[in-house]
């Protein structure tokens, strides 16, 4: 009823910690102001309280009794309760019903009280001097109800390799405990937990209480044995055996008993071997951790939400395969719509050397459409693909100059040249075709030297191109959800696409926008007032039906083939490297080896 920090709010409800919420709430007892009153009908009033200490792993009250009894009530761990309690007071088998509670997932807070004489001034009281020489009284059992969808949450992220740790400030037998039914850790694994002795340093003991020799390393891989320690003992190993303890780093599943500085040292000890680290909490203990790691996750909308990047709104650890799913997806999502800009560039580079060969140039609304229209929509709705549902084994590149990126962007680059060149050789075999016989007596206009057949074939082939890689480009594989769910990309390359093929097999008003399949009588030019007849000598680039049909099989072509040379040998590197990680033959080399995340 007393030993708390709770307040009441202006509405009435009750702020402050939800242990001591549930606690108080528990006691059917009344707070009003500094003053509370049992069910019994006891008043007291409080008149001093100290703030949980993760020190001592204890917080405490100083309350006078309507008749003028004074009392201090402090309330923490059933250790440090213990070691501030007199002997005498402390059940014999106390230790024992702890371990036993622990091991069924219950949270324990323990409780002692002293007296203090009557009219004590407690302004300049010592809180050490307070705590000490107590009464023990019992203990509150909370218990631990694991959130349904955890065991659930647990399996996705060892199905995408990412290793999940519990970092508690409960006991190390309840973290077990919660550890085994989430999948930390399996039913028959053999557990061992490591605490600090008073006499011995730092000990092992297995799951029966019992002191055994901690296995060698290679042993325990071969064993598949995991350990458990106390963030005290955690501590220890870094201060004095800092090799041994990121070698042991890497079978820990459970750090109990963690104070706020314990959580920092566990989270900076992965993030300094190299794994990139994720951390979620839910209180102000945990702020230091969540700092500490690459990202944090707070599953509070206080106290931690203050200093982590991100908020989990329905506080779960289910948002934590949604940030890694997101994350993940807007990296691929970036580095996709990076190699399009890049394409974009050496396409039209392609298209204004041949081009400048040829001294002719694609017309005004071809570089509007290549430059303006079609690269900035769909450099635009590329990224815009949603986040695979189930986490992938690995993660997507983030190297910009990685074999990944490079071969694909190289690759594909050379697919586009081979069929850029294949479509004017095709042209240049046709009988009908004579090479310069349009040229223009005034190269520097270029309203009047795009009237060619060179040209049209390198817009059609060339602006598909722009169209076509994008396609290649909006493959998702394990970290974006299927081509098809980027609705508004779809629908713009299915328009554009559908316009092209439409002006290579139609000529009209509307194939003459761009100049292609265009004569004198349909010619339109929408930037200016009057048409402008075609400026060759035949007044035409109308090409015939057999040309158009292999320009169109030349599209086609190029299309499928980028597409697949992305799909099956891109992919196909990130795969084959991606299971040569999984093999372990790169597991233990930091940032470059196998991505592992940390999760308490």
């Amino acid at each position: 009823a007393v030993c708390h920090t709770l307040t009441r709010s202006k509405k009435g409800n009750l702020v402050g910690n939800p242990v001591d919420r549930e606690m108080f709430e528990a006691s059917g007892a009344t707070l009003n102001g500094n003053e509370a009153c049992d069910k019994q009908g006891t008043r007291m009033t409080l008149l001093k309280q100290f703030d949980f200490d993760h020190h001592s792993m204890t917080q405490s009250t100083i309350v006078k009794t309507s008749n003028g009894e004074m009392f201090v009530y402090v309330k923490g761990s059933g250790e440090s309760i213990k070691a501030l309690c007199r002997p005498e007071t402390v059940p014999s088998d106390f230790d024992h019903a702890l371990r036993e509670s622990a091991t069924q997932g219950i949270y324990q807070i323990s409780m002692a009280f002293k007296d203090l004489p009557a009219g004590t001034d407690v302004s300049n009281l010592d809180r050490m001097s307070l705590e000490a020489d107590l009464t023990f009284i019992g203990v509150l059992n909370f218990k631990n109800i694991m959130k349904e969808d955890s065991p659930e949450v647990i399996r996705h992220l060892a199905a995408g390799e990412v290793e999940s740790i519990m970092v508690t400030g409960d006991s190390i037998l309840t973290g077990i405990k919660i550890a085994r039914e989430t999948g930390i850790f399996s039913q028959d694994e053999s557990v061992l937990v490591g605490s600090l002795s008073d006499d011995e340093g730092l000990v092992w003991r297995n799951e029966a209480h019992e002191i055994v020799e901690l296995p060698s390393v290679p042993s325990m891989k071969e064993t598949g044995t995991k350990l458990a320690i106390s963030g005290e003992a955690f501590s220890y190993l870094l201060s004095r055996e800092q090799s041994m303890a990121h070698q042991l780093g890497d079978f820990i599943r459970v750090y109990g008993r963690c104070t706020p500085y314990d959580k920092v040292a566990v989270v900076s000890h992965f993030v300094k071997k190299g794994y990139i680290t994720m951390m979620c909490g839910d209180g102000g203990n945990d702020c230091g951790a969540l700092k500490a790691a690459h990202v944090g996750i707070a599953l509070s909308d206080a106290e931690a939400s203050t200093v982590a990047p991100f908020t989990s709104l329905d506080k779960t650890i289910t948002s934590v395969v949604d940030v890694l799913l997101e994350g993940r997806c807007a990296l691929a999502s970036a580095l996709a719509c990076y190699k399009y800009i890049i394409m974009y560039g050496q396409v039209e580079t392609l298209i204004q050397l041949i081009a400048a060969y040829f001294g002719t140039t694609p017309t005004e609304w071809c570089w509007v459409f290549m430059d303006g229209v079609w690269t900035v929509s769909l450099a635009f709705t590329l990224p815009l693909s949603r986040a695979a549902k189930k986490l992938s084994p690995t993660r997507p590149t983030a190297s910009v100059l990685g074999l990944q990126t490079l071969s694909s962007v190289c690759g594909i680059l050379l697919i586009n040249f081979l069929f850029m060149v294949g479509g004017l050789a095709y042209l240049f075999q046709q009988d009908w075709f004579a090479c310069r016989m349009w040229e223009a007596n005034d190269l520097s206009n270029v309203l009047v030297i795009g009237d060619n057949y060179e040209t049209e074939v390198l817009f059609l082939i060339g602006g598909f191109q722009y169209i076509t890689s994008a396609i290649a480009f909006n493959f998702g594989y394990e970290f974006r959800s299927n081509f098809l769910r980027n609705y508004v990309f779809v629908v713009l390359v299915t328009f554009f696409c559908t316009a092209m093929i439409y002006i290579t097999f139609v000529p009209g008003d509307f194939s003459c926008i761009w100049r292609v399949n265009c004569v004198n009588d349909d010619v339109r030019r929408s930037v200016t007032s009057e048409p402008f007849p075609i400026q060759n000598p035949f007044n035409t680039t109308v090409m015939p039906n057999y040309f158009q049909a292999g320009i169109f099989g030349l599209m086609m072509g190029n299309a499928v083939a980028i597409s697949a040379y992305e799909y099956f040998v891109v992919n196909g590197i990130r795969r084959y490297y991606a299971a040569k990680k999984r093999q372990g033959k790169s597991v233990h080399k930091g940032p470059v080896g196998v991505e592992k995340h940390c999760l308490a």
